[in-house]
């Protein structure tokens, strides 16, 4: 279960303001489609984390001897990687050919990925709307810009410098944040090889049943060399998950008291 602690609370609201006759257009939307687009959003928002966690565990139950050989024992109640039999989704793989590592890497790497960049765009959507943002306004900066001159006064601009990774110039970095680099390793797995994102130990060198995958430091700031935990795949993507649900959440309630206080929307 995704610890949204605020979303009930927003839902609360938004239906109250809807009831009440207090929304308005905004962002190109009429006030109906406003309110349906938003209802909308914060679930799907927390679709998208409910399943970067389910791609987040199967990372954590990682059983990795099928993937790499049957000369690797295993015991029949360790935990598989992926377990698709409720679903209408089939995945078959050689589990005794070494080169389906990677693969399963792919797909498990690809699928938390790319729902934390997609549930990036249903906040900023929600945001747009609540605050009236200009609909073809793509400029973050130009976000932060019209938020600071709205409640809750810089409060949420602060959290959006986190998320964007705005560096100590004020300009936007392409590293730093764990979001950030979760973004840029989603871009680096859609267009480029697994083997440029991960690094994949040779099978001499495996070290059953503890096998540790790491990223290329190229996602990391230059000046700030990651440590070796720091690197490693399960402890970033719980790092950035975790960071994630937190940085919504606290949207959410932000959100919330601006509507409190301003009694419709947009704010």
């Amino acid at each position: 279960m995704v610890g949204l602690m605020q979303e009930k609370s927003l839902l609360q609201k938004i239906e109250e303001l809807a009831t009440n006759r207090k929304i308005q257009s905004t962002v190109g939307l009429t006030a109906q489609d406003a309110e349906t687009k938003i209802q909308r959003l914060i679930p799907t928002t927390r679709q998208r984390l409910s399943t970067a966690k389910f791609y987040l565990d199967a990372m954590t139950n990682m059983n990795y001897a099928p993937y790499l050989g049957s000369q690797y024992s295993f015991s029949e109640d360790q935990k598989s990687l992926i377990d698709f039999s409720d679903s209408n989704l089939h995945v078959q793989i050689n589990l005794l050919n070494p080169e389906s590592l990677p693969l399963i890497v792919f797909l498990v790497l690809q699928g938390f990925f790319s729902n934390l960049v997609s549930l990036e765009d249903c906040v900023a959507k929600i945001i747009n709307i609540v605050y009236n943002l200009r609909q073809n306004d793509r400029s973050s900066s130009k976000i932060r810009q019209e938020l600071e001159n709205k409640i809750p006064n810089g409060l949420l601009t602060a959290h959006l410098r986190i998320f964007y990774a705005i560096g100590q110039t004020g300009k936007l970095d392409k590293t730093g944040s764990p979001f950030n680099i979760a973004r840029e390793i989603r871009n680096q797995l859609v267009h480029d090889d697994i083997g440029e994102v991960v690094f994949f130990p040779t099978l001499s060198l495996l070290g059953l049943p503890n096998l540790d995958l790491h990223f290329n430091n190229l996602f990391f700031p230059v000046n700030t060399p990651p440590k070796h935990s720091d690197t490693e795949i399960i402890a970033f993507c719980k790092d950035v998950y975790q960071k994630t649900v937190n940085f919504v959440d606290e949207c959410y309630r932000l959100i919330c008291d601006d509507l409190q206080h301003s009694g419709i929307l947009p704010v």
